[in-house]
């Protein structure tokens, strides 16, 4: 019998998926405890989650639950990191990268069973000038023109906001200003005009699909997809690249991949960053390292035996 912790972040997924943190409470407690585990639950709301978390964790359990969006759970994997308390992750968000990546089921009642009988694995965080990473962090045009692409989508479904990302991509490209960005690590180093930059513990899997899929785990590297693009029509050629599974393919990104990287930009003393799903703004130098094994996740036994694999 493992002792578990349910935390529920209110605000998240509620108001377009009918997703109820009450009911979500007493679903999840239920099936832990018909499975032998014991659970209690808090539901938080989203300027508590940094006090809830710190308290749940000052607690000891085997297991903390989060129910909420990539925000979140990027919380939970910064106060969760370097425990052995494992993270399990009940999709309330829009995109839900990280439950996602995971092998958690979107659907809830699926996701619930799930994890009353998923496996333990520790894989690689991304530290962003002391933020912990789980998916990706972006900086360029989508970062500066959240308000756009976030307004009356919160929690909502993901395909509204890729429908903006399209709808909207060729006057927003045009107005959003270049980063001249440098980047050093003790790899390599580089400098390219961007107006779009992802960085991702492991690397994204060339797959059909326009949502992104993470893989490496356990790599002990981060990847940097720098993107050179110079007009709309460019843009939309990569994001059809990637949606066709040819990412890494496409001539106009620039692809590092290390285990840490400092980034720098001319005249620019900060910018938007989008961080698992949340804004903030950071200054420069941005200072990216990977944390080898620093978070235990409720997952799949096929990513357990990734894992597993990647170190032996």
């Amino acid at each position: 019998m493992s002792r578990c912790l349910l935390l529920l972040n209110r605000a998240s997924g509620g108001n377009q998926r009918g997703l109820d943190a009450e009911s979500i409470s007493q679903n999840v407690e239920g099936a832990f405890r018909e499975a032998g585990h014991e659970i209690s639950s808090i539901i938080m709301e989203p300027r508590e989650v940094d006090v809830e978390l710190q308290r749940a964790v000052d607690q000891l359990p085997d297991m903390i639950l989060i129910g909420g969006g990539d925000g979140t759970v990027s919380a939970a994997a910064r106060h969760l990191g370097g425990t052995k308390i494992a993270l399990g992750i009940l999709p309330m968000g829009t995109f839900n990268l990280a439950a996602r990546d995971l092998g958690v089921p979107l659907e809830m009642e699926a996701a619930i069973k799930f994890l009353t009988t998923a496996k333990i694995a520790s894989i690689d965080v991304l530290d962003v000038s002391g933020h912990s990473c789980l998916c990706s962090t972006i900086l360029g045009f989508y970062p500066e023109y959240s308000e756009f692409f976030e307004s009356r989508d919160h929690g909502g479904h993901w395909w509204k906001k890729t429908y903006k990302l399209f709808s909207g991509l060729g006057s927003i490209f045009m107005k959003a200003r270049p980063l001249h960005l440098t980047w050093q690590s003790e790899e390599t180093a580089g400098k390219a005009r961007t107006k779009f930059a992802g960085f991702v513990p492991g690397r994204y899997n060339d797959h059909a699909g326009l949502i992104p899929i993470r893989t490496d785990f356990r790599s002990g590297k981060l990847t940097a997809y720098i993107g050179t693009h110079e007009n709309p029509l460019s843009a939309l050629r990569g994001i059809l690249d990637f949606s066709i599974g040819r990412l890494e393919q496409n001539s106009k990104l620039e692809i590092v991949k290390v285990s840490q990287l400092s980034l720098r930009a001319a005249r620019r003393k900060n910018c938007r960053v989008m961080l698992d799903g949340e804004i903030l703004q950071l200054r420069f130098p941005i200072e990216m390292k990977i944390l080898p094994n620093h978070l235990n996740v409720m997952t799949t036994a096929e990513i357990v035996e990734e894992t597993l694999n990647a170190t032996s």
